[in-house]
């Protein structure tokens, strides 16, 4: 059987860390979570793009704090 444990977190190219931080910051944003909440409530206003590294934050980064 194999062990239960914490499942590691998908990998992230290393050209795109810091990517969502830096548009959150860009547009006005304390930080990348309160950017991720945004983005989450009003998908229909943001890219895919946007939509999706706001998903991977929340999902990923801001359920820690």
């Amino acid at each position: 059987m194999a062990k239960k444990g914490r499942t590691k977190f998908p990998a992230v190219k290393k050209a795109d860390q810091g990517k969502f931080t830096k548009w959150a910051m860009n547009n006005g944003f304390k930080d990348a979570c309160s950017a991720a909440s945004a983005v989450m409530k009003k998908t229909d206003k943001y890219s895919k793009e946007v939509v999706a590294m706001a998903n991977y934050a929340n999902n990923f980064g801001c359920k820690r704090k």
